[in-house]
């Protein structure tokens, strides 16, 4: 199991017929958006632990 993984992991495309995919006008805005509905909730959660432990430590 641990060899079909390690072989997978050696290539550096796992797919050649999508190495020269370009990307459309509102590409970047979607990524960004999806990157963000992500990357957000971690982050409040994250900066609410600290608030909670600042806020029960002070």
């Amino acid at each position: 199991m641990f060899q079909k993984v390690k072989d997978v992991l050696k290539k550096k495309e796992l797919d050649p017929d999508k190495a020269d995919v370009e990307l459309e006008k509102g590409d970047f805005l979607a990524l960004f958006i999806a990157a963000s509905m992500t990357m957000l909730p971690v982050l409040i959660g994250i900066f609410a632990l600290f608030a909670l432990l600042t806020w029960i430590i002070f």
